[in-house]
């Protein structure tokens, strides 16, 4: 899809702010704006990573029940994580209504809002930035300490800034007793062995 052909950014706001809470919004809007931020630095299209960062959370209003009948709906595999814990689903469901719903078909907004939680094996720069704006945006010091440091590797790394993520992510489960979905630690083994293939 050309960007021509992309929802303005006030039909989006418009539209989110009927079907969003007023909270999931602001953290879509302070998401959309570190997305920016990043895409300036990195050289990626900004309009388009503030868009696919403003739609990340667009399934976010769904409970449990209808995240899972939706994911059988469109067809979407579901994890045995995924299945003990639904609200994982609402990535991929976000990506899949946004295509059938919204008329979206730009294939690398759809994986954007798809790998907003576990990642993918297959991340574009744009798809990277999302991931981590959703992760160090400014409301996120609330609930999770160290971001700083982050937030400064971001700026000069996006595959450091995913790799920190993961990692932060892995230990934080782990040391809480919960699953680490299965496609977060394949990512995260990807982006590395690819690491580890360039310094070759």
């Amino acid at each position: 899809m050309a960007i021509a052909e992309l929802p303005t950014m006030s039909d989006v706001y418009t539209r989110l702010e009927a079907e969003l809470s007023e909270e999931t919004l602001a953290h879509c809007i302070r998401t959309a704006s570190v997305a920016r931020e990043l895409a300036t630095i990195h050289g990626v299209d900004p309009d388009r990573a503030e868009l696919a960062a403003l739609l990340h959370e667009v399934a976010d209003g769904y409970s449990d029940v209808q995240l899972l009948n939706l994911a059988e709906q469109f067809g979407i595999p579901i994890s045995l994580t995924e299945a003990r814990i639904p609200r994982l689903l609402h990535a991929a469901v976000g990506a899949a209504l946004l295509h059938a719903q919204w008329g979206i078909d730009d294939d690398e907004i759809l994986d954007a809002v798809r790998d907003h939680i576990t990642g993918g094996v297959h991340m574009s720069p744009l798809v990277k930035i999302v991931f981590i704006a959703d992760k160090i945006e400014p409301s996120r010091d609330r609930y999770y300490g160290g971001l700083d440091p982050v937030r400064e590797v971001a700026k000069k790394s996006l595959d450091e800034a995913v790799l920190r993520l993961y990692a932060w992510r892995m230990d934080t489960l782990v040391a809480s007793g919960r699953p680490v979905d299965e496609r977060l630690v394949t990512a995260r083994n990807r982006l590395i062995d690819r690491a580890l293939a360039a310094r070759r």
